[in-house]
């Protein structure tokens, strides 16, 4: 709960009555489904100010979290992309620490973030499926500005994310995080914390960006790894490799190389062994000078 002297006022409004009122409705095609569960906001909140301000939140919608975040008199920029909640929240936090952009946060190029957070910043969201993967790609690319976030997902994406090596959720992005992160699940959410309920569950994840991968390292684990899960039934061997001169036997060289058995498949390889294959790759005669 907010303390006494908080400068925003804490709505205790159902998001059903809230969107009514402002002749608003759930967008299917932005996927909203509003938080409602105060307690839980809160558990959220309290995850992100134990990293330091100013905050990005993605996705604001009615300020379920945002609310919770400027009681705390840190600067806040919520990213909303439906005007009309845009409009909503800009009233709402009006002369409080919140500023409210209305974007996509996708399309905001790096340099328009990096002018606002010239000291870095720490990312908040609750994200629907639908984009779950783009944002977390586009975080990886920001990961200097943006080093700490704390987002709440669909609990299978959370669990891909966080999966380790050979089972089914293994995949890309887990390797991504596990190689460029500390990325933890840190709670579940039901379903019926929102508005209009969702037909899975969600968790709330922390991560935490490494600052010692330059972007040229970042690049070639993101070249080896997109090749490995891009037939995920077949092994190792026919990945496709077009960014190698040689091609597939040079492919099966690296990988015997650093100790992988070309018949394997991609869920089997930890993510330090990619890891060491984006190194190999920067080297002559794979890709190296």
């Amino acid at each position: 709960m907010p303390p006494p002297d908080s400068p925003v006022k804490e709505s205790t409004e159902h998001p059903r009555k809230k969107l009514a009122s402002l002749g608003l409705s759930p967008r299917k095609s932005f996927g909203q489904n509003f938080l409602h569960d105060r307690n839980i906001a809160w558990k959220i909140v309290d995850l992100a100010r134990a990293f330091p301000p100013p905050y990005l939140e993605i996705g604001p919608g009615l300020g379920a979290l945002t609310r919770p975040l400027a009681e705390a008199d840190a600067p806040v920029l919520a990213v909303e992309v439906d005007r009309g909640l845009a409009a909503h929240l800009r009233r709402e936090f009006a002369g409080t620490p919140v500023e409210v952009l209305e974007a996509d946060f996708l399309a905001v190029a790096a340099d328009d973030w990096r002018r606002r957070f010239p000291s870095g910043g720490t990312v908040v969201g609750n994200l629907p499926y639908s984009i779950s993967s783009p944002v977390i790609l586009r975080l990886i690319e920001l990961r200097r500005i943006f080093p700490r976030a704390v987002l709440m997902l669909q609990r299978e994406m959370a669990e891909r994310l966080c999966a380790p090596p050979g089972g089914k959720e293994y995949g890309i992005l887990s390797v991504y995080l596990s190689v460029l992160s500390e990325a933890r699940r840190e709670f579940p959410v039901r379903r019926s914390c929102f508005h209009p309920a969702p037909d899975v569950d969600s968790a709330v994840m922390t991560i935490r960006f490494f600052g010692e991968y330059p972007d040229e390292m970042v690049n070639a684990l993101q070249t080896v790894v997109r090749a490995g899960f891009a037939h995920r039934r077949k092994t190792l061997r026919n990945a496709p490799v077009p960014f190698l001169p040689g091609g597939t036997g040079q492919w099966c060289e690296m990988l015997e190389v650093e100790g992988i058995d070309p018949g394997a498949r991609a869920e089997e390889v930890p993510p330090a062994t990619w890891l060491a294959l984006a190194r190999l790759l920067l080297l002559p005669p794979f890709g190296g000078g």
